[in-house]
């Protein structure tokens, strides 16, 4: 105790003898209102405690004298560096800012992944110093909007801030934020909630050109629950109900949705991961991407168009290009996937009749006679040879004829599309097994080919068997 004492007497002994003359000229950082100073404001100061942790300055047109935090003044130098360094505050002088997110990171240096110095209370204030320059904020693959700037807090600590999630504010205008919390709107997440949302490898599959149908379903997709008040993830072998409650901004472009285990990261206006926490405490993330971002609404109305102009006379289209109608705007998601499967479907059959209509009748000395009929039945007489091979459902080794349903429902990739028209896929009635074949349209007749076991990924086939065999049948 008699320690400290001592040390206390030294301090103020030195502080008394330092009031006579000034030891040099400080910046104010952060404003004191109450005495008449604000930030940039250069006053004398006439001792240092590192013991207290203060500056004895002096109040200009005032014989009087302040204890200030050594943090709220510049380090003493003469007047004409003062000047400089006040120059070099000037441009954010009176300016200050809240933290519009709860533990918002300040680092060491400019840089996403530099050490943490301090984390914001949400609405804090804090005082802008400079601005500099550092490293991008990415998010995904585009660069965050914003940049750093160097930062004190009302406790003295410093460091570097990225001021996307900052409101800036002049101390000096009636009626700014520096009296108001803050409660805007976050103009990001309610785009994200506006926009319907499908999963993200449709858009795969729509660049692709390739519409496969085992993929998509009118009811994957999620919902925000902006407009339903339910929020709602659904995809194959999965579907999640959650009351929607409002969502709380936790990180950059992260929320959380209010009393339910699901979060969202905004990688961009049109590009999402939602996670959903499960009863076993194990996170599962999916990726969606908006409507628009998928390609559907766009390929659709390409389509449109091609039908349009195909329908017109001297290639005059019947309808206005954009062939968009009011009503498209106003459509849901699972209204815009249902129109995308009749789509395919009628592509499919249109293709399938342009074959039929080719025959419908083919036969062949070795392989039968094949009949493919307008409404997708076909009949096959005459295949033993096939049946016995095991190329065709063992089930039929001992019938005269095949019957069943026929289909292209499969797609061909890579050099296959330039040898081949498409895959045929017979279902045999009472087979549990379809027969698969790749088929060409010939000047007299119908060529197929045997597709190999495994050879069928995704839907689609892109290389012959190694060892095929080749059926051909003549129009009759």
């Amino acid at each position: 105790m008699k320690r400290v004492y001592i040390m206390l007497l030294i301090s103020l002994l030195f502080v008394c003898a330092g009031c006579s003359g000034k030891i040099g000229h400080g910046v104010v950082l952060w404003s004191i209102p109450e005495q008449g100073l604000s930030d940039g404001d250069i006053v004398p100061v006439y001792a240092k405690s590192n013991i207290s942790k203060v500056y004895i300055i002096g109040l200009p047109d005032s014989k009087q004298k302040l204890e200030v935090p050594l943090w709220q003044i510049s380090p003493p130098e003469s007047k004409r560096k003062a000047q400089q360094t006040a120059s070099y505050y000037a441009e954010y002088r009176r300016r200050y800012a809240r933290a519009a997110l709860d533990g918002l990171p300040i680092r060491a240096e400019p840089v996403n992944t530099a050490n943490q110095v301090y984390r914001l209370r949400l609405n804090e204030v804090i005082k802008i110093l400079y601005k500099g320059e550092g490293q991008a904020v990415m998010v995904g693959k585009n660069p965050l909007e914003g940049e750093w700037l160097r930062v004190l807090t009302e406790d003295g600590s410093r460091g570097w801030c990225f001021s996307y999630n900052l409101r800036l504010f002049d101390e000096t205008k009636a009626g700014s934020d520096a009296a108001e919390t803050i409660e805007e709107k976050d103009a990001l997440l309610d785009e994200v909630l506006a926009k319907r949302w499908v999963p993200d490898f449709y858009k795969g599959i729509i660049d692709s050109g390739k519409i496969d149908l085992t993929r998509i379903n009118a009811g994957y997709g999620f919902d925000t629950g902006a407009e339903s008040g339910t929020i709602s993830i659904c995809l194959d072998n999965l579907s999640i109900t959650e009351e929607f409650r409002g969502a709380e901004k936790t990180g950059i472009n992260i929320y959380s949705f209010k009393e339910t285990p699901i979060t969202m990261t905004v990688q961009s206006p049109d590009t999402i991961v939602v996670q959903h926490v499960g009863k076993d405490g194990l996170p599962s993330s999916y990726g969606f991407v908006s409507l628009e971002k998928s390609g559907i609404p766009q390929f659709l109305s390409l389509n449109r168009l091609s039908e349009n102009l195909l329908a017109s006379e001297d290639g005059v289209p019947l309808a206005p290009a954009d062939t968009e109608s009011e009503e498209d705007g106003e459509k849901t998601a699972a209204e815009w996937i249902n129109e995308l499967i009749a789509y395919e479907k009628e592509r499919r059959l249109k293709q399938y009749l342009v074959l039929s209509s080719h025959g419908p009748v083919f036969s062949s000395s070795n392989y039968g006679v094949l009949t493919l009929k307008e409404d997708a039945v076909f009949t096959w007489t005459g295949f033993r040879l096939l049946s016995n091979s095991g190329l065709l459902p063992s089930s039929l080794r001992t019938a005269d004829a095949g019957r069943g349903k026929v289909a292209i429902k499969y797609f061909i990739a890579g050099e296959l599309e330039s040898q081949f028209d498409g895959i045929l896929s017979f279902s045999f009635n009472g087979s549990d097994t379809d027969v698969h074949f790749l088929y060409k349209m010939e000047e007299t007749g119908l060529r197929l080919e045997n597709i190999a076991p495994g050879s069928l990924k995704k839907s689609t086939v892109s290389a012959r068997s190694s060892n095929p065999l080749v059926l051909f049948f003549a129009k009759r």
